[in-house]
């Protein structure tokens, strides 16, 4: 889906038309960004409203896909480092709770999927945030406009990313 006549509509339906076409990525992060059901939820609140509060600048903004996604990994950052802060525990109950309920041919995508989010849960937080851009099929520029580095800077992390990641994986840890 692509969003149209930006002109004809208000900034928060351009804002439900991102949102929208976007969801699936931004829930993505979340769920690689924070295990705690209830701490995710608080956080997707707080991306909406960033984003709402944002709704005006997002419609004219010459990107507004990076600018979404610069607005999710901002509010996602100031999260993280609050949680660091307070010293949360995030709990795996949820993904436990998805592996029981799957049909068994499932159960080993679904195994790997959570190693993976757990393994990108592990990651240094300037890999993380390049690779879950990278993750959502977000170009070398897209990540540079939306961290503000260099594309050198980028490659540099998406290489180091990788294999802190293959590392991870391979460990099991």
């Amino acid at each position: 889906m692509t969003i149209s006549n930006t002109s004809a509509i208000t900034p928060e339906q351009f804002l439900l038309q991102l949102w929208q076409q976007h969801q699936g990525a931004i829930s993505r992060t979340l769920l690689a960004s924070e295990a705690d059901p209830a701490a995710r939820q608080d956080l997707k609140q707080d991306i909406f409203l960033a984003l709402h509060q944002a709704a005006g600048r997002l419609q004219a903004a010459e990107m507004p896909r990076a600018y979404l996604f610069r607005i999710v990994h901002n509010v996602t950052v100031d999260h993280i480092a609050r949680a660091q802060r307070h010293k949360w525990q995030p709990l795996e109950e949820d993904m436990q709770q998805i592996l029981d309920d799957c049909p068994s041919e499932q159960l080993g995508e679904q195994q790997q999927s959570q190693q993976l989010m757990q393994a990108v849960r592990r990651l240094s937080p300037a890999n993380r945030q390049v690779i879950l851009l990278a993750m959502e099929d977000l170009d070398a520029p897209e990540i540079a406009d939306i961290l503000q580095i260099s594309h050198g800077a980028v490659r540099v992390r998406l290489n180091r990313a990788k294999t802190e990641l293959m590392e991870l994986m391979q460990n099991g840890r």
